[in-house]
């Protein structure tokens, strides 16, 4: 056998060594993780063509707004009133920033909460918004799903 301590010379190398291999690949991994961030940056230079319609990207701002199952209301980590939403909101318009709205509101808040809050975002031309969610793992159902009151059927109003 190959290091072992059998002497015989006549025995068939069966195995074989993989450290080396795995050596010299994690030496290229670590060389090309070094030169990746040279290539990406020097890459084409090009001139981009200008338009009237053209949106500046860096005047983009996200309002990360969490409602608390109490109502509780906080804008980029900070506790807020409506109003003073509002008003931020509103400065970011004048100064002509796009503003998305990411709501992440807890299970427990009153839907009300969140419609008023999309409503003042909107009073003052905030109408893009985002919710954040958790993911259900692949091929689960809520584990809390309420219960729909449907109504009955002689209660149906027809248009």
């Amino acid at each position: 056998m190959a290091g072992g301590a059998n002497l015989n010379d006549d025995d068939v190398i069966s195995e074989i060594n993989v450290t080396p291999f795995v050596d010299v690949v994690l030496v290229l991994l670590v060389i090309f993780m070094v030169t990746a961030g040279f290539i990406v940056n020097k890459g084409l230079k090009i001139q981009l063509p200008q338009a009237a319609t053209a949106e500046q990207l860096n005047l983009q701002r996200t309002f990360n707004i969490l409602i608390g199952a109490n109502g509780a209301l906080f804008l980029d980590g900070k506790p807020i009133t409506v109003e003073e939403l509002k008003s931020t909101g509103e400065a970011a318009k004048v100064k002509g920033e796009k503003v998305v709205a990411m709501i992440s509101a807890d299970r427990g808040t009153v839907y009300s909460s969140v419609v008023g809050v999309m409503d003042a975002l909107r009073q003052v031309g905030i109408a893009e918004f985002a919710f954040q969610l958790d993911a259900l793992p692949a091929g689960s159902a809520p584990s809390s799903v309420p219960a729909v009151k449907t109504p009955a059927a002689g209660n149906q109003s027809q248009p």
